[in-house]
């Protein structure tokens, strides 16, 4: 016999039994059609918020990078009248509706009205962090407040979310941070003034021709609409400008916006590479964060430098001592320091100048037949004021405290003194650009700035947080105070050949970097120009070898977090 076994019998259709087991299994699929439900919900909501905070980054983005350009508009010498923001004074849109921020943030669907309970709504708000973590502020004499953060915030409805928090809106924000900083790079002539008319004037033969460099050869940060004025018979000439000479361009923040057509040749040659562009947005004083020479700051008219007796360093050397070029007069050697009442050439003479700063009580004046050239220490032999063994990298910075450069008549003029090789104006000893036409051996005054690791200058001192070039970069040349409004001129039919930065700014704009007549035809510049305002006239020709690598700090706008 087969055992005992206990069998469980199913509910039959129609009992009590069956129709509770059905009622149980309709629950369960509603509880899980719930649940998929609320997930879907729940999954909804999340991803609106997610979108909804893209577009508010995309709104705060925008909104940070167009305050930030203001920022450095304003660095420039811009006039922006409707920012709608003071940097360094935190504000909303709802406080402020107009100006920069706030179009931005609202041309993306954020018009910063300000957040209300219950209701959708938004906020646009901004403050000035101090210091952004990974970030080197420039200096203070650039801007004290160089960072600008901009926060959009939204109350954006949910639908699931609020069976968990109790509110149907939830509160998204999003944020950018951006600002001003300094990057490494190849420099243009910039010429300074926001409004002038004419900043920069060429005409009756006035020619800048610029070889090497950057894309952008020349800038005008003037807003006015005939920033860049031509007269007849005036050029520029780029065709062997930019990184590859092939041409580089001409950039003006007013106008004209297309190359001027009432001077010859349409007064401008780009090559084939080279534009001419209006409307660009102004590129601020690269030497701005530069200080000056601290003794400056201890010069009294009794005891001069810090103490110091005032510097009257003259001495005569015969051809071969410390470089004097003159087979036939002793030379007039300079040793650096301070100049009350600046330097004036006499007659025929040469004027030797010994690497290092001179600090100018007033102008450099050079006229009639005199002639400047840089020292060599004791090369071949010594001088009595020659100590030490000159270097390819040695230099010389001129800054006017008081007082201008003002080369004139027939300075530069004599043919009987020994040349210079061109290869002396480098900090390596290579030879200049072809491109730029320059003789092998030059005639007349000839000049160079220090070498400097970041191209600005050095000394014993620490004026500055530059260094010895090693070669490096030859600096800043002449450097006039940013109080100083004595205009510097080169005028006559001498010639100049420089090598350095030649910057003229003062904090009213009127500088004017003026060059006229006959001298220029030989003046050739290894550097940049930076002044408030540029005018070649008379036949005023200007031969620039700019330097293609990074070698000045220009100010930027960069989103930093």
């Amino acid at each position: 016999m087969q055992p005992n076994r206990k069998t469980r019998l199913l509910p039959r259709a129609g009992t009590a039994e069956g129709h509770e087991s059905g009622q149980m299994l309709v629950s369960l699929l509603l509880m899980l059609a719930l649940f998929l439900l609320a997930i879907v919900g729940f999954a909804v909501d999340l991803t609106n918020l997610w979108f909804h905070r893209q577009a508010e980054q995309s709104a705060a983005d925008a909104a940070c990078q167009a305050g930030a350009l203001d920022m450095s508009g304003l660095v420039a010498g811009l006039s922006l009248p409707n920012m709608g923001f003071t940097p360094g004074t935190n504000g909303s849109c709802s406080a402020n509706p107009d100006g920069t921020i706030c179009f931005y943030a609202n041309a993306n669907g954020y018009n910063g009205a300000g957040l209300n309970t219950n209701t959708t709504s938004n906020s646009v708000a901004w403050t000035f962090p101090t210091s952004v973590p990974g970030t080197t502020a420039p200096p203070s004499s650039i801007t004290s407040y160089p960072f600008l953060k901009v926060t959009v915030t939204e109350n954006v409805k949910t639908h699931f979310l609020f069976t968990l928090n109790g509110t149907r809106y939830q509160q998204v924000a999003a944020s950018c941070t951006c600002g001003l900083v300094q990057e490494k790079e190849a420099a243009p002539v910039l010429v300074l003034s926001p409004t002038a008319y004419g900043a920069f004037t060429y005409s009756g033969g006035g020619a800048l021709n610029i070889v090497g460099g950057p894309q952008r050869a020349l800038q005008v940060n003037s807003s006015s609409t005939t920033a860049i004025d031509c007269q007849p018979s005036g050029i520029i000439n780029t065709s062997a400008g930019g990184p590859k000479g092939t041409g580089s361009d001409v950039a003006t923040v007013g106008g004209p916006t297309k190359a001027p057509t009432q001077c010859w040749g349409g007064g401008f040659n780009g090559g084939t590479t080279g534009t001419w562009a209006g409307g660009v947005f102004p590129i601020s004083d690269p030497y701005a964060g530069v200080s000056t020479p601290l003794s400056v700051k201890s010069i009294t008219p009794a005891s001069g430098l810090n103490g110091a007796s005032v510097q009257k360093a003259q001495s005569l050397s015969i051809a071969g001592q410390d470089g004097c070029p003159d087979t036939s007069n002793p030379c007039i050697e300079m040793s650096p320091g301070y100049y009350p009442n600046g330097i004036r050439t006499n007659g025929y003479q040469t004027y030797i100048f010994l690497p290092g700063i001179y600090y100018m009580g007033n102008s450099l004046n050079a006229g009639g037949s005199a002639t400047l050239r840089m020292a060599t220490p004791c090369k071949p032999s010594c001088s009595p004021l020659s100590s030490s063994v000159g270097q390819q990298t040695d230099g010389v910075m001129f800054y006017f405290y008081s007082g201008s450069v003002d080369i004139h008549g027939c300075s530069g003029c004599s043919n009987s003194l020994i040349p210079v090789p061109s290869t002396s104006l480098t900090c390596d000893g290579s030879a200049p650009s072809t491109a730029l036409n320059m003789p092998n051996t030059l005639n007349g005054n000839v000049l160079w700035g220090q070498c400097a690791t970041n191209g600005t200058y050095w000394d014993a001192g620490g004026d500055t947080s530059d260094s010895r070039g090693s070669p490096g970069s030859r600096g800043i040349l002449m450097y006039q105070d940013h109080a100083n409004t004595i205009q510097p001129t080169f005028t006559g039919s001498g010639a100049l050949s420089f090598s350095g930065a030649l910057y003229f700014h003062s904090t009213s704009y009127s500088d004017v970097f003026s060059l006229t007549g006959g001298s220029s035809s030989g003046t050739f510049v290894l550097g940049e120009v930076v002044a408030d305002q540029i005018s070649l006239t008379g036949s005023g020709i200007l031969n620039l070898a700019l330097n293609p690598a990074p070698s000045v700090y220009l100010l930027k706008v960069g989103m930093l977090q």
